[in-house]
């Protein structure tokens, strides 16, 4: 199985320090449901939010766990985001990414992942996946994740 992914970046605000540990906030995926059997149909785009109180998310990475099995784990490299100044005086930004998962193969669904059950992902039916999202900024703090709703597979 073949998975490519990408990293978009859509909007950047910056304000005041604060936690350096980032937050995640999914949005939205799309789409609803995918087709592993049809590389036109495989692709998947998870909108999320996210805050960094100290400006350094970029240079580190998302970690985007498709639910079917601790496998299906992509890491996304994240391009520097803020302005080294911004970084320096660890002034806190946030903003939306959009991350993108290609190439979604088929895979049997095994034991659902840490990563998703500590989020409160239940059992999966076959014919379904969730992906979870955590991200961990350039010093290495990892935050909390957020996972996308339930996402079909035909």
């Amino acid at each position: 199985m073949l998975r490519r992914s990408t990293l978009t970046l859509a909007v950047l605000a910056a304000c005041g320090g604060g936690d350096a540990t980032p937050t995640v906030a999914v949005e939205m995926a799309a789409p609803e449901a995918l087709t592993p059997a049809d590389d036109t149909l495989d692709d998947l785009t998870i909108t999320v939010h996210y805050e960094d109180g100290d400006g350094d998310l970029g240079g580190g990475i998302a970690e985007v766990q498709d639910c079917r099995a601790d496998g299906l784990l992509v890491s996304l490299m994240l391009p520097q985001i803020a302005p080294d100044d911004v970084v320096d005086d660890n002034i806190a930004i946030t903003g939306t990414l959009d991350l993108h998962v290609n190439d979604v193969g088929a895979f049997t669904t095994a034991a659902l992942p840490a990563a998703c059950s500590d989020l409160g992902v239940a059992a999966l039916e076959p014919n379904q996946t969730v992906f979870c999202v955590t991200l961990v900024d350039a010093a290495g703090h990892r935050g909390d994740g957020d996972c996308t709703a339930v996402i079909g597979l035909q």
